[in-house]
C-alpha cells in the first residue's frame, strides 16, 4: 500500500493559489492582493518548525528570501514579516507578508483582519512565477 498522499488543508488552499513546488515545499499566494502575502507549506506532517530537518528549514528561509526580496522590489514593501503561527490551522505552514505604511492594516497584524478586497490578475501571478523561478534558477 502506497503512503496517503501529501494534502493541503482545506483552509489554506481555499485562500492561496499555487505559486510553484520547490524541494517538498509549496510556495503559495494569498489571493487577496491587497498585501503582498506568500504562505509557505512543507510536505510534511511535522507540526512545530523547529521539528523540521535542517535542510528543510533551510528550504523554507531560502523560498522567504526569495519572495521577500520580490514584494520588496516589486510591491513596495518596506518591512517583511515572517511567522509560523499555527493557532487556528495546526498544519506547519510560514507566512512571509510584505509591510508598508500606507498598507491598509499597518501597524497592526495581519492575522484574522479583514482586508480591503482586491484580485491578482492572471498576468501578475505568472510574472511572479516567472520571477521565482528565474530567481531560484539562479540562486
Amino acid at each position: 500500500m502506497s503512503p496517503p498522499k501529501f494534502a493541503i488543508d482545506d483552509r489554506l488552499k481555499h485562500d492561496s493559489l499555487l505559486l510553484l513546488e520547490h524541494q517538498h515545499c509549496q510556495l503559495r499566494l494569498n489571493k487577496n492582493a491587497t498585501i503582498p502575502w506568500a504562505i509557505i507549506i512543507p510536505e510534511t506532517d511535522v507540526v512545530e518548525y523547529h521539528e523540521l530537518s535542517q535542510e528543510m528549514q533551510f528550504t523554507i528561509t531560502h523560498l522567504a528570501a526569495h519572495i521577500s526580496q520580490i514584494f520588496k522590489s516589486e510591491h513596495g514593501a518596506e518591512k517583511i514579516n515572517f511567522a509560523a503561527i499555527g493557532n487556528v490551522v495546526s498544519q506547519l505552514h510560514v507566512h512571509v507578508v510584505g509591510r508598508h505604511a500606507n498598507d491598509p492594516l499597518w501597524p497592526d497584524v495581519v492575522w484574522g483582519q479583514a482586508l480591503p478586497e482586491a484580485s491578482y490578475s492572471t498576468s501578475d501571478i505568472e510574472h511572479l512565477k516567472a520571477r521565482l523561478k528565474q530567481a531560484l534558477d539562479t540562486s
